[in-house]
């Protein structure tokens, strides 16, 4: 697989050079990841214009976000990061419009996906890995009742989160099949044989102070420890920060929308603990009246704890994660993080105040040398309005965090087959064609543009290299033509040359016994 971290500044030229880079180096991709903080339409369909131009697109889904990153270098605004595999992998996409019942939705996908992989590919490696990527619809808040269906009916681990714009909660959509799609759930799996780990964290730990849900309906929780759920709020992080309520509430935005800068619930949300011992935060949406409207349904008899948090707690919670990076040879590390973290963590994302109480300041105090934090070039992501993770039995969409895959890399990268396969017995000429062939499918019109061959060699070639089962064929005007399993093939050909060699030797020692 390839990523690509691209600003586009020329919508048609750029899409014609991502095309480019992708059929260049993974052929005809089997799923591409496209994440974009290109909000003019007409602009980001000029860029896959220009991308149609080398590819297809019709495995392509994504979705806008409001930032994305390689290492330390952020790109906030026309940004593009791709994330391609090459076609020998196994994939499937679907797109459901958020019209319906959650569970209808989710066993919609499920079923779609399922059937696709079914016809597609009869047969089934037992050691195919096979992993999910969806993306979400903020306005739709149906994140976690669809992840819940798509891990039961699947049973495959799964990574994504929210489409996300510049904070102001009006621009984010999906992409699918290089189209712009809005209120949708978009998702894709790819398979084979893929080494991979997720990871997932936040950052923020409780303090002692607790609250009882008495009163609540859905998302809206009116009550807490029976009074007004919002005055009790205030009371807590009265407690806690030992500020009085009003400077409390200057700086307590009471709709999440404008996320632009640091306040009170980013660093002090409310969160419960889960069946498993774990301390989830619970993101507030807004606040109505006296109520506080969450993102997620939280039931009468639920205990709210206050978290707490500061940039060094943020910091480390994705640095401890990106320990198992370790266990991996050559790693790329897939990322979705909460807007949110971005806004704490980084001036880029977070608009100035003509003046803030000194007790959020307090928040990067923590943590001196801000500096020296530095994520590497194998880590890859972009920033969410949600993020999601299924593996196994944990099955949960949050927000104010982070999850993420580890893969491992193909190392054939660097492998240098120019010098290798001489060793295998192959001419200069054929050596040139495997080479383009190695997990892609060509024409012989695309080869000849790849390769310094004449059509009349060229063909003689491809025919020898067909006739020795080095490489296939797909019927059809243009035919194209691959190679099977680039290892396999070799060590045919390697025994071939040992088999070879072994009966000039007996011929040799024959004629020396006869001098």
């Amino acid at each position: 697989m390839i990523y690509i971290h691209k600003k586009i500044k020329n919508p048609i030229k750029d899409g014609i050079e991502l095309g480019e880079e992708i059929k260049r180096n993974v052929g005809r991709a089997s799923l591409i990841i496209f994440i974009t903080s290109i909000f003019d339409k007409d602009k980001l369909k000029d860029v896959f214009e220009g991308m149609k131009q080398h590819i297809s697109l019709d495995n392509l889904i994504g979705c806008s976000t409001g930032g994305t990153f390689v290492g330390k270098n952020y790109i906030k605004e026309d940004g593009v990061l791709v994330l391609a595999f090459e076609e020998y992998y196994k994939s499937a996409i679907s797109c459901e419009k958020i019209d319906k019942d959650a569970e209808e939705i989710g066993k919609k996908i499920a079923d779609k996906i399922k059937t696709c992989i079914r016809d597609r590919y009869p047969k089934l490696n037992i050691d195919d890995n096979f992993l999910g990527f969806i993306f979400f619809d903020w306005d739709r808040n149906s994140e976690q009742e669809i992840l819940d269906v798509l891990g039961r009916e699947l049973s495959i681990p799964i990574v994504g989160g929210t489409a996300a714009d510049d904070g102001s909660f009006d621009k984010f959509f999906q992409i699918y099949k290089g189209k712009i799609v809005k209120d949708c759930c978009v998702f894709g799996v790819v398979g084979g044989k893929l080494k991979f780990d997720l990871i997932y964290g936040h950052g923020y730990e409780p303090t002692d102070i607790y609250a009882r849900v008495t009163k609540s309906d859905g998302m809206a929780v009116y009550e807490l420890d029976g009074k007004p759920a919002y005055q009790r709020y205030l009371e807590m992080l009265s407690e806690y920060t030992k500020l009085p309520t009003e400077v409390i509430e200057k700086y307590l935005r009471k709709k999440r929308r404008g996320l632009k800068h640091i306040d009170f619930y980013l660093i002090h949300p409310l969160g419960y603990m889960d069946i498993n011992g774990n301390y989830i935060t619970a993101y507030l949406e807004k606040i109505e009246d006296n109520a506080l409207i969450f993102r997620r349904s939280l039931i009468e008899g639920t205990f709210l704890v206050l978290m707490k948090t500061n940039i060094e707690k943020q910091i480390n919670s994705l640095t401890e994660e990106l320990k198992k990076k370790e266990k991996f040879e050559n790693p790329l590390v897939f990322i979705n993080e909460c807007y949110a973290r971005e806004v704490l963590k980084n001036p880029m994302f977070r608009e100035s105040e003509e003046y803030v109480p000194e007790y959020l300041l307090n928040f990067y105090n923590a943590y001196k040398k801000l500096e020296d934090y530095v994520m590497g070039n194998d880590c890859i992501g972009w920033l969410t309005y949600g993020e999601t993770i299924s593996k196994d039995l944990v099955r949960f969409h949050n927000n104010l965090s982070f999850t993420g895959v580890i893969f491992e890399l193909s190392q054939d990268g660097n492998i240098n087959w120019k010098e290798e396969l001489k060793n295998f017995n192959f001419e200069d000429d054929e050596i040139e064609v495997i080479i383009n062939l190695i997990n892609k499918q060509l024409t012989a019109k695309e080869l000849l543009q790849l390769t310094n061959l004449s059509q009349t060699k060229l063909y003689q070639i491809l025919n020898k290299l067909e006739s020795e089962g080095i490489i296939k064929s797909i019927g059809g005007k243009p035919k194209l033509y691959y190679i099977d399993n680039i290892k396999e093939i070799l060590q045919k050909t390697h025994e071939r040359i040992e088999q070879e060699n072994m009966i000039k030797k007996i011929k040799r020692d024959k004629l020396l016994r006869m001098l």
